[in-house]
């Protein structure tokens, strides 16, 4: 492969990972549009700092507002399972103090918010540029990107999920900090870290789901609404995309029941069992249906962060650009 100055040089393994996007970013039509690679390239090229900016704050957003109502709602049915949707919803506000109870948790909430939208958006984003640059459809492009993501963001959420988990489920009269001190004096830095493999396994296909599923209706909004593959969606399209994108999404909820049901034993400092251990005494004792106790909540949570970290997202993005500071 030739080098500067014409001079026949070997590329390290590094650099062709780099090198076959940057030709593919070179490569026009020939009547001088860009390429989808192109696109893809710049983004890369300029867009990781604005990612890890817009990650946190479009997060935090989201768990301020409704993400954390839906997150407690569903955290109480995920631990009891023998309330139905409605009369979970009346026992967080009757047994919580009103209101107020459901937003138990927003300080570990807005920790792991912070942390987790960056780690997201600029880890997502990221793959997605160059897996766009390498060819790959939009679609897969996405599935794959919104897996690397969410398995990126687990070092951070296992201990604020817990602290969350704790709040909802456990001895409410703890504060945040209380609950910290007993865990890690019970058990350490691994304390922190029950349902471990439940997280992994529900941030990776979350995030592959919605943003995956989110691309496909993309593409499908464009051509049914626009009849043009490189049409322009307008907002409120993009919104009805994340929306259906974010619902699709929840097929994956025996991971967050086996997740909640792990953390809450560990706050409480029950016996540890494995995920599929989790899926065998829920079904054993709730049929196949207490895997999916929450769903409802789930759904509304899933729409509302898909709005945020997908269609939210991406119109920021593309504000900043019109607007030339992208």
């Amino acid at each position: 492969m030739a080098g500067l100055g014409g001079k026949e040089r070997r590329w390290g393994a590094a650099e062709v990972c780099y090198q076959a996007p940057v030709e593919a970013w070179c490569r026009r039509n020939s009547d001088g549009r860009r390429t989808v690679a192109h696109a893809a390239v710049e983004t890369t090229a300029g867009g990781g700092l604005v990612n890890l900016a817009i990650g946190p704050v479009v997060q935090c957003m989201e768990a301020a507002t409704l993400g954390m109502p839906f997150e407690v709602w569903k955290t109480r049915m995920g631990r009891y399972r023998n309330e139905g949707t409605f009369q979970s919803f009346a026992n967080v506000y009757r047994n919580g103090g009103g209101a107020k109870a459901f937003w138990r948790g927003t300080g570990a909430k807005m920790v792991e918010s912070a942390s987790k939208g960056g780690i997201l958006m600029y880890s997502k984003e990221n793959i997605n540029a160059a897996l766009l640059a390498s060819g790959m459809s939009p679609t897969m492009a996405g599935l794959s990107a919104g897996a690397g993501g969410g398995v990126c963001q687990v070092l951070v959420m296992g201990p604020c999920t817990y602290l969350v988990t704790g709040a909802v489920t456990g001895d409410q009269s703890l504060s945040t900090m209380q609950r910290i001190k007993q865990t890690y004096a019970r058990a350490g830095i691994k304390g922190f870290y029950p349902g471990g493999t439940a997280i992994a396994f529900r941030q990776a296909t979350n995030w592959a789901s919605r943003q995956g599923f989110t691309e496909a209706v993309r593409e499908r909004f464009k051509m049914y609404f626009h009849g043009n593959k490189e049409a322009k969606l307008t907002k409120w399209q993009e919104v009805a995309a994340g929306t259906v994108g974010g619902t699709l999404a929840c097929w994956n909820h025996p991971f967050e029941v086996a997740r909640i049901e792990m953390q809450a034993r560990g706050d409480q400092g029950q016996k540890s069992i494995s995920m599929l251990e989790v899926f065998r005494e829920i079904s054993k004792e709730h049929g196949i249906g207490g895997l999916f106790k929450g769903l409802v909540p789930r759904v509304c949570l899933g729409i509302w962060q898909t709005l945020f970290m997908v269609t939210g997202a991406k119109l920021v993005k593309d504000q900043l650009s019109e607007a030339g500071l992208l």
